[in-house]
């Protein structure tokens, strides 16, 4: 008897340590799917209290655009586009009951077994790339000079 009340003693806090899954959810302002999918990782997170939703928007920010790339390279997805969810050994893109299954078995084998962060998965030197928001200004400016170019000839 004692001894079983030792073994449940030792147990207790092993139990009580639940070690933390990390979830990267990288999403635009402006993606309707990007919406349903943070529905879907609310209900993830209320029924796995140990995991940690990370949010990126990459609509506004290029560091987070280069982050989304590169992990989505990282995972192995050829084509992606927000919203995009790394967890484990999974990464994905879009939204649909398949892709819930799929994340709601990575997470639950993420809290059995314990995962990495998905950030382990990046290159030490990420490679720079220009993101969407890059182009555009640099078309943006492009298009004022030829334009300031034009005007000043035809003074």
């Amino acid at each position: 008897m004692r001894g079983l009340l030792l073994v449940a003693a030792l147990l207790v806090p092993v139990a009580a340590v639940a070690e933390t899954v990390e979830l990267h959810y990288f999403s635009a302002v402006t993606c309707a799917d990007c919406l349903v999918m943070k529905a879907y990782l609310d209900t993830l997170k209320a029924e796995f209290p140990e995991l940690r939703i990370v949010e990126h928007e990459v609509g506004f920010s290029g560091d987070n655009y280069r982050l989304m790339v590169a992990l989505a390279e990282a995972y192995g997805l050829e084509r992606f586009a927000t919203p995009v969810v790394a967890v484990g050994d999974l990464a994905t893109t879009g939204i649909g009951l398949a892709v819930e299954l799929r994340l709601y078995e990575e997470v639950a084998r993420c809290v059995e077994q314990g995962c990495p962060s998905p950030l382990t998965r990046l290159p030490e030197a990420p490679r720079w790339r220009l993101t969407p928001i890059d182009l555009v200004l640099i078309l943006a400016v492009g298009t004022g000079i030829a334009l300031l170019v034009v005007w000043l000839l035809a003074q």
